[in-house]
């Protein structure tokens, strides 16, 4: 069992039900004029605009307008809207802005392309997309407005920035036209937001989350690190999952802290960032953290920088332990939990760092215990590590008949295994899942994208560890008779069907035939011994 104090300072109190409305109606009505979110400053190289700032009595004008917009389009409560933008401020105002108006959001990243967004039409049937005119060289609302052709659930595309494409309507002029005179915020009894992972044999598992869940996520966050309006959040994860949301989303509207957003991720913006923002809150990876212990980042005097989170991602968190922040920086872990939840806990002197708490993880607030989540082990035998399940307030739902489907005693698989040690749980990842910069990939999607290359008689994916991104992607493959075999060859195609480029394998192997089982499964093991 996990216990950390917090005070009682700054925290929101209500003897009503605590909404997203309300708590940014709450801190507009007393502190208008306090900063609210702020841009990186590498802005106009994301999307052609500048960097903007936003009080808290700008943001909420500009969440009213975008609620009362979309009520204006005549979309109803429940309606869902699939949301793909950078993490500039316009994410945060526009999950605001549709919860405001009684829609669920589904959060698409940006490096999603067409298959993995019609994937998502087919199965939310959104009546709306959102995404921005250009981004980093692409043109992701153009992307959108050819998505929405060929899908008859979407009735509007809307988008942010100049030149716009035919078809896709202006948030940006929705926002400059003000909100009506007396809208009133909508309910929504359905979930708010949805975000996807992946599970062994299912590309795309969704998970709905309610208002609840993400406003505990925030009270976890502000809770475990103490947090109050004085803070600023530097948050480097996108709103489309569990990281973004307990590191930035969440704890910002709890706490009421100011929220400086980053689009991951440019170092040297990222330093600048810590550096002249006043940042004193923030959670990267354990490969950033290191980087900025040897470039002496924390010991710059202009780093403000109080509390310092590592985030620890699969596929083995423990074996990834780096140069901690130091001490006095309210050192703290972050583990998202297979993309379902995260655990912020604080870092504690002894502790195996890189490992879950087993059983359940509480706080303690002023001799209130609040519970979060129970974390269980399942299944598997003596020798052979067992899934990682977790329960509670803070855990998002899943399909009743789906891969994130809850068990009889409200447990959901994590897509994580693990081993009890000490109390603790050391944690490794599926055999078939790939986990790729913050991604998790089914590896049977990675298996049929390849094969269905026309080069290739067969093929399937295998990973190597990499300390960066987590697992580096390759292929093997039977190349079809007389076919010279070609990387760059399978890159294009995927490209052709519209693919996310993370899904690309960075090497390939050839083969004779791949090695399966009785019942057909691929043996990666056996690719790896051969390689």
């Amino acid at each position: 069992m996990t216990t950390l104090a917090a005070p009682q300072d700054e925290r929101p109190q209500d003897s009503v039900r605590i909404t997203h409305a309300g708590l940014l109606r709450r801190r507009t009505q007393q502190t208008p004029d306090a900063l609210a979110l702020l841009d990186p400053p590498n802005r106009h190289s994301l999307i052609p605009s500048a960097p903007r700032r936003l009080s808290f009595g700008e943001a909420d004008t500009a969440v009213e307008a975008l609620a009362a917009y979309f009520v204006h389009l005549g979309l109803m409560p429940g309606d869902c809207v699939a949301v793909q933008l950078p993490n500039l401020i316009e994410s945060p105002l526009t999950l605001l802005g549709a919860w405001r108006a009684g829609l669920t959001v589904a959060a698409i990243p940006m490096l999603w392309r067409g298959t993995e967004i019609a994937r998502v039409c087919d199965m939310l049937e959104p009546v709306g997309l959102i995404g921005a005119s250009a981004y980093a060289g692409e043109r992701p609302a153009e992307l959108l407005r050819d998505v929405a052709a060929t899908r008859l659930s979407v009735r509007f595309v809307m988008g942010f920035g100049p030149d716009l494409p035919d078809g896709v309507s202006s948030l940006d002029d929705a926002v400059l036209d003000g909100p009506s005179p007396g809208f009133i915020p909508r309910a929504n009894t359905g979930p708010s937001l949805v975000t996807f992972t992946a599970r062994a044999g299912a590309a795309l598992v969704p998970l709905f989350r309610h208002e609840d869940d993400l406003l505990l996520q925030g009270a976890l966050s502000v809770m475990a690190l103490s947090l109050d309006r004085h803070d600023v959040l530097l948050n480097a994860f996108p709103l489309t999952g569990p990281v973004g949301i307990s590191a930035g989303l969440a704890p910002w509207l709890i706490g009421g802290t100011a929220l400086v957003q980053h689009d991951p991720f440019d170092y040297n913006v990222l330093v600048r960032q810590i550096l002249t923002n006043g940042a004193t809150a923030t959670a990267l990876p354990g490969t950033v953290l290191d980087r900025f212990t040897a470039d002496g980042i924390f010991a710059d005097p202009q780093c403000k920088l109080r509390h310092v989170g590592r985030v620890w991602a699969a596929p083995k968190l423990a074996e990834h332990a780096g140069a901690a922040a130091p001490d006095d920086r309210g050192a703290f872990d972050l583990y998202p939990l297979g993309d379902l939840a995260c655990l912020v806990e604080r870092a504690r002197e002894g502790a195996d760092r890189g490992t879950l708490p087993l059983g359940t993880f509480e706080i303690v607030d002023g001799g209130d215990v609040t519970t979060f989540l129970d974390t269980e082990l399942t299944n598997g035998s003596e020798s052979v590590a067992k899934d990682i399940s977790i329960r509670g307030p803070l855990v998002p739902r899943g399909r009743a008949s789906g891969a994130a489907a809850r068990d009889a005693d409200g447990f959901i698989k994590t897509g994580l295994h693990g081993e009890a040690r000490n109390g603790r749980l050391f944690v490794s990842g599926d055999p078939e899942l790939v986990y790729h910069g913050g991604f998790t990939i089914a590896a049977s999607e990675l298996d049929g994208l390849y094969q269905a290359f026309p080069e290739f008689l067969d093929a399937a994916s295998f990973v190597l560890p990499d300390p960066v991104v987590g697992h580096r992607i390759f292929v093997a493959v039977v190349p079809a008779p007389s076919v010279p075999v070609s990387l760059d060859g399978l890159h294009r195609f995927l490209t052709e069907r519209s693919v996310a480029p993370y899904k690309f394998p960075d090497k390939l192997l050839v083969v004779q035939e791949i090695p399966r089982g009785d019942d057909g499964a691929i043996l990666r093991a056996e690719i790896l011994r051969e390689v």
